[in-house]
Protein backbone atom coordinates (compact mmCIF):
# COMPACT_ATOMS: atom_id res chain seq x y z
CA UNK A 1 0.00 0.00 0.00
CA UNK A 2 1.00 3.42 -0.98
CA UNK A 3 2.26 5.91 2.28
CA UNK A 4 2.82 9.42 2.48
CA UNK A 5 5.79 10.26 2.53
CA UNK A 6 9.17 12.93 1.27
CA UNK A 7 8.56 14.22 -2.53
CA UNK A 8 5.28 12.41 -2.62
CA UNK A 9 2.49 13.83 -4.56
CA UNK A 10 -0.53 13.71 -2.47
CA UNK A 11 -3.70 13.99 -3.60
CA UNK A 12 -6.39 15.39 -0.88
CA UNK A 13 -9.99 15.67 -1.08
CA UNK A 14 -11.00 17.73 1.75
CA UNK A 15 -14.47 18.87 3.59
CA UNK A 16 -15.21 21.68 6.62
CA UNK A 17 -18.46 21.65 8.49
CA UNK A 18 -19.26 23.26 11.68
CA UNK A 19 -19.12 19.43 13.42
CA UNK A 20 -17.05 16.80 13.00
CA UNK A 21 -20.25 14.90 12.18
CA UNK A 22 -21.76 17.18 10.08
CA UNK A 23 -19.21 18.59 6.54
CA UNK A 24 -21.92 21.21 6.35
CA UNK A 25 -19.50 24.21 4.83
CA UNK A 26 -18.54 23.13 1.78
CA UNK A 27 -21.11 22.42 -0.84
CA UNK A 28 -18.93 19.94 -2.57
CA UNK A 29 -16.03 18.03 -1.89
CA UNK A 30 -12.60 20.00 -2.87
CA UNK A 31 -9.13 19.01 -4.27
CA UNK A 32 -5.74 20.16 -3.08
CA UNK A 33 -2.40 18.34 -4.53
CA UNK A 34 1.01 18.59 -3.46
CA UNK A 35 4.13 17.62 -3.04
CA UNK A 36 5.33 16.44 0.74
CA UNK A 37 7.85 17.45 2.40
CA UNK A 38 9.39 20.31 0.42
CA UNK A 39 8.44 23.06 3.04
CA UNK A 40 11.35 25.60 3.03
CA UNK A 41 11.29 25.27 6.59
CA UNK A 42 10.50 21.56 6.43
CA UNK A 43 7.21 19.64 7.15
CA UNK A 44 4.46 21.52 8.67
CA UNK A 45 2.45 20.62 11.21
CA UNK A 46 -0.33 19.39 8.67
CA UNK A 47 1.88 17.38 6.98
CA UNK A 48 2.93 15.17 10.16
CA UNK A 49 -0.64 14.96 10.79
CA UNK A 50 -0.48 12.95 7.08
CA UNK A 51 3.02 11.53 7.54
CA UNK A 52 3.12 7.51 7.10
CA UNK A 53 -0.82 7.38 6.18
CA UNK A 54 -2.13 5.38 3.66
CA UNK A 55 -4.38 5.73 0.04
CA UNK A 56 -7.80 6.36 1.82
CA UNK A 57 -6.96 7.20 4.72
CA UNK A 58 -9.58 9.60 6.66
CA UNK A 59 -7.60 12.72 9.17
CA UNK A 60 -10.28 14.90 10.60
CA UNK A 61 -8.85 18.18 12.12
CA UNK A 62 -10.24 21.22 14.44
CA UNK A 63 -8.41 24.23 12.56
CA UNK A 64 -8.74 27.53 14.06
CA UNK A 65 -7.81 31.21 13.12
CA UNK A 66 -5.73 32.48 14.78
CA UNK A 67 -3.23 28.99 14.55
CA UNK A 68 -3.53 28.40 10.59
CA UNK A 69 -0.50 29.97 9.78
CA UNK A 70 1.83 27.93 11.96
CA UNK A 71 0.11 24.99 11.32
CA UNK A 72 -0.15 25.08 7.54
CA UNK A 73 2.34 27.55 6.74
CA UNK A 74 3.54 27.21 3.36
CA UNK A 75 0.40 25.19 2.11
CA UNK A 76 -2.79 27.16 0.74
CA UNK A 77 -5.72 24.36 1.40
CA UNK A 78 -9.01 25.72 -0.63
CA UNK A 79 -10.84 26.01 2.60
CA UNK A 80 -8.77 29.08 4.35
CA UNK A 81 -11.17 31.29 2.86
CA UNK A 82 -13.79 29.92 5.51
CA UNK A 83 -11.63 31.74 7.91
CA UNK A 84 -13.35 35.13 6.63
CA UNK A 85 -16.55 34.51 8.76
CA UNK A 86 -15.12 31.58 10.53
CA UNK A 87 -12.91 31.25 14.03
CA UNK A 88 -12.61 27.61 13.66
CA UNK A 89 -14.06 24.76 11.80
CA UNK A 90 -13.57 20.82 11.20
CA UNK A 91 -11.35 19.48 8.12
CA UNK A 92 -12.25 15.85 7.22
CA UNK A 93 -8.86 15.29 4.87
CA UNK A 94 -9.04 12.10 3.08
CA UNK A 95 -5.58 10.83 1.13
CA UNK A 96 -7.00 9.74 -2.17
CA UNK A 97 -4.01 9.38 -4.00
CA UNK A 98 -0.23 9.18 -3.51
CA UNK A 99 2.18 9.13 -6.65
CA UNK A 100 5.54 9.09 -7.65
CA UNK A 101 6.24 12.79 -8.66
CA UNK A 102 8.36 13.50 -12.29
CA UNK A 103 10.98 15.74 -11.63
CA UNK A 104 9.47 18.87 -13.71
CA UNK A 105 6.68 18.43 -11.08
CA UNK A 106 9.05 18.76 -7.90
CA UNK A 107 10.95 21.94 -9.76
CA UNK A 108 7.10 23.39 -10.10
CA UNK A 109 6.67 23.32 -6.52
CA UNK A 110 9.73 23.92 -5.39
CA UNK A 111 9.87 27.37 -7.70
CA UNK A 112 6.31 28.09 -6.22
CA UNK A 113 7.81 28.17 -2.59
CA UNK A 114 9.80 31.35 -3.78
CA UNK A 115 6.70 33.33 -4.95
CA UNK A 116 5.70 33.91 -0.98
CA UNK A 117 8.91 34.80 0.90
CA UNK A 118 6.61 36.18 3.97
CA UNK A 119 4.94 39.00 4.50
CA UNK A 120 4.49 39.27 0.77
CA UNK A 121 1.31 41.19 0.63
CA UNK A 122 -1.14 38.78 -1.35
CA UNK A 123 -3.16 38.18 1.20
CA UNK A 124 -2.00 34.32 1.54
CA UNK A 125 -0.74 35.06 5.00
CA UNK A 126 3.16 34.27 4.58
Amino acid sequence: MKKVENLKKVNLLLEAGNTAEDMNLTPEVLGFEFIFGIGPDGMCPFEYELANKNEGDIVLLHLKKQEIHPFLKHLQLPVQALFEEKDSFFLKVKISKIEQPDSKEVVKALAELTLHPGDCGCGCGC
